[in-house]
């Protein structure tokens, strides 16, 4: 521990390049440069459009940050010692709402610095969080700019079903009666249904809230440990459990599929009738498809072959969930006390979320564009099949997993326990409410 606080303190003073370490000067504006940001910056660059040529100057800076030390959330001990660097962060949505609620980001909206109205609602509602207003009340305030609409789905081969008559599943039953149905008749599939055996809570989320399952109400208050939420947990588990070794890889099989693109590189191949991933994966397909170390090795030709919907909820629940994995553009609530910088924040987030950019990363990247007025200007077929079938249906709801890292790690750790045959949804359900009991004592 004593190590890893010692590299995030080095990573909060590293510059963007080789070279003394030098006080920043007040006014001077900082960003945190990681493997996404990197991205972005570079294809605005090819774009023509630099921190110089937007206004910047001499005083922008590049803090980079190797995504190596991501997980240990490096940005922690700047916020947490009222730094005023950096200035500006990109961070998925449960690191925006848990750095807003410890009170280390600005409100956006409120401030002037960013307007949330643009926003597709629903993106806009996971980068928000209840703060009390000046007439009194609570009302949601925006705490950070999403450029994307990132969400796990369900992709299937379209052309498998179509050819046994079959529609997308609504429900698990129907997904199991679909696989059921097709897998004696098409003996070059192995599975019915894969998931990610790593991060597996990034896919049980949307099945559990799916069951009807909640670890928060709308106040906020921890409530997974309630018997009907343990209840919903435990058939949310037993329901992927309980497709293991006829449907979805046994609990042997699964680390074959723990490496990185392994799913994607199993549906590729025509291993499996289901998969769970996220939305992006159908930008990655489709170059995989046109890659030419794939001729021949793929089970289908075209993306068109590849079909997507909502993930499946219980049978009797109408409402479908997917887990926002999209990241965000926060600004550091101690850095725009200094003159003239929360103008130039809100100058940066009009520039890297402006329509331009995220249309160029929706046809470019397979990116889903946060905006509405940039969703209008999509032409890529990718894109706007998977929001007009999935993120802009009536019955799909989009919210990101709960802002806890402590809750996650712990229920992460006793899901694995499930999924690999160590203990019984039952046992590893009880095991982890256990646990969490002392989360929601300090909670």
């Amino acid at each position: 521990m004593i190590r890893r606080l010692f590299l995030i303190a080095c990573l909060c003073c590293l510059p963007a390049c080789g070279g003394e370490l030098e006080v920043a000067p007040p006014g001077t504006f900082s960003v945190v440069i990681d493997g996404q940001t990197r991205v972005i910056l570079a294809q605005l660059q090819g774009e023509g459009l630099t921190p110089s040529s937007t206004g910047f100057h001499r005083n922008f800076i590049g803090i980079y940050v190797p995504e190596v030390f991501l997980p240990y959330e490096p940005f922690v001990l700047g916020l947490a010692t009222e730094s005023p660097i950096p200035t500006v962060l990109f961070l998925d949505a449960p690191w925006v709402r848990r750095y807003a609620a410890s009170n280390w980001l600005s409100p956006l909206a409120s401030t002037g610095i960013y307007d949330a109205a643009g926003l597709v609602p629903a993106v806009a509602q996971a980068f928000s969080l209840p703060r009390a207003s000046p007439g009194g009340g609570m009302s949601l305030e925006l705490m950070g700019v999403p450029n994307a609409i990132k969400g796990n789905i369900l992709f299937y081969r379209q052309d498998l079903l179509e050819a046994h008559g079959k529609e997308p599943p609504r429900t698990w039953e129907e997904l199991i009666a679909v696989c059921q149905h097709i897998l004696p008749r098409e003996k070059s599939l192995k599975y019915g249904f894969i998931f990610h055996t790593t991060n597996f809570i990034n896919d049980f989320y949307p099945i559990f809230w799916g069951f009807g399952g909640k670890t928060h109400d709308e106040r906020g208050n921890f409530i997974l440990l309630q018997p009907d939420m343990l209840a919903k947990a435990e058939a949310a588990l037993t329901a992927v459990v309980g497709m293991q070794g006829t449907i979805a890889p046994p609990p042997a099989a699964l680390g074959r599929l723990a490496a990185p693109v392994s799913l994607r590189e199993a549906f590729l191949r025509g291993e499996a009738l289901f998969m769970i991933n996220w939305n992006t994966r159908l930008h990655d397909l489709r170059l995989m498809l046109a890659d030419p170390q794939w001729q021949g090795r793929a089970a289908f030709r075209r993306p068109d072959q590849i079909g997507v919907a909502p993930i499946p909820s219980q049978s009797g629940r109408p409402r479908k969930y997917s887990n926002i994995g999209s990241f965000g553009w926060a600004v550091n609530r101690f850095a725009v006390t200094l003159p003239g910088v929360k103008a130039q924040a809100a100058h940066f987030l009009q520039w890297v979320t402006s329509d331009d950019v995220q249309v160029l990363r929706a046809e470019t990247a397979g990116e889903i564009p946060a905006s509405e007025s940039a969703l209008a200007k999509v032409q890529n077929p990718d894109v706007r099949r998977v929001y007009a079938q999935i993120f802009a249906a009536p019955t799909v709801v989009l919210q990101p997993r709960p802002h806890s890292r402590r809750l996650n790690e712990i229920l992460e750790r006793h899901l694995q326990n499930a999924i690999f045959g160590r203990q019984t949804p039952a046992q590893a359900i009880q095991a982890a409410a256990t646990e969490l009991k002392t989360y929601a004592d300090s909670d």
